[in-house]
């Protein structure tokens, strides 16, 4: 068996063509999505991220608020500047750049951006919607994972020879709050069996041998081996690892596509997938709080 290598990038560009088509009618009635990053201090990983929200959002319409604050701004002035965007009407969703310096408090920055605005999920009510199954949106990362999934018709569930419906059995490798918890509550709601396994489970080969759909966000090269992925598997690695200059993922990637039906590379899988997952958040928010459809 040859894998089928799952191409994000042209998953993202459907994706993105869709939103562009949302933002059209949108324009037609008056209204344009709005997305706010705020960024305290100069880290360069949250700098570059800040750019890549910039250079997104113009590529469907959107319009772009930069708050970008300077080292030793206070906690209170970062919640100041939240409770103002989350009364805006212009700014749809609010993205809070982390690490944030001079020692601010994460999670109360994440605490109060105001759920509807909330594009990553990082406030704890957006993660109990997601745990009831009746979110408006999910984790961009894991929401990749499912829209894969989708576009490549691999349903979760399936009908077996005496015509009862059944879970594919997943398997995530990986216990963050980021991906591995939320993406196995997205796998639930879908009525799939989930197995989480990490970095303190007893077997984690075993595990992943079980698995139909195997998810992948372990940050180590090579970790996952041919002998690890049951034949015909669907396997997304959402992992990117920088070696040597080039990004790399967590799969032993050329053994694995000889047993697997399906395979996301790095790059050019989940990444590109993750990033319009944003956009499609901020274009749900927009049409929840306008009330335009």
């Amino acid at each position: 068996m040859t894998a089928q290598i799952i191409d994000g990038k042209a998953i993202a560009e459907a994706v993105r063509a869709e939103i562009v088509a949302e933002v059209e009618k949108l324009a037609a009635r008056g209204v344009k999505p709005g997305v706010a990053t705020i960024l305290v201090g100069d880290d360069g990983g949250a700098q570059f991220y800040r750019g890549q929200i910039e250079k997104n959002t113009g590529t469907v319409g959107f319009a772009y608020f930069n708050h970008t604050l300077p080292d030793g701004t206070s906690q209170a002035e970062v919640l100041d500047l939240i409770a103002r965007l989350n009364a805006d009407p212009a700014v749809h969703g609010i993205l809070a750049l982390m690490p944030m310096s001079g020692g601010i408090d994460q999670n109360a920055v994440f605490n109060a951006i105001a759920p509807i605005k909330d594009l990553d999920c990082v406030n704890p009510a957006n993660i109990g919607h997601v745990l009831l199954g009746d979110f408006l949106f999910a984790p961009a990362t894991p929401s990749a994972c499912m829209e894969i999934l989708a576009r490549e018709g691999v349903e979760l569930m399936y009908v077996d020879d005496e015509g009862r419906d059944r879970g594919l059995d997943v398997t995530i490798v990986n216990h963050s709050n980021i991906v591995g918890k939320p993406a196995a509550l997205l796998c639930l709601n879908k009525n799939a069996t989930v197995h989480v396994v990490h970095v303190f489970s007893k077997d984690v080969p075993a595990a992943c041998r079980e698995a139909d759909v195997l998810i992948c966000a372990a940050p180590v090269q090579n970790l996952i081996k041919k002998d690890m992925v049951k034949p015909g598997a669907v396997v997304v690695d959402v992992t990117t690892i920088r070696i040597d200059g080039k990004q790399v993922g967590s799969l032993d990637f050329d053994a694995v596509c000889e047993v697997a039906s399906k395979v996301t590379p790095v790059p050019g899988g989940v990444g590109p997938v993750t990033n319009v997952i944003l956009l499609k958040n901020a274009l749900a928010a927009c049409k929840a709080q306008t009330g335009v459809a």
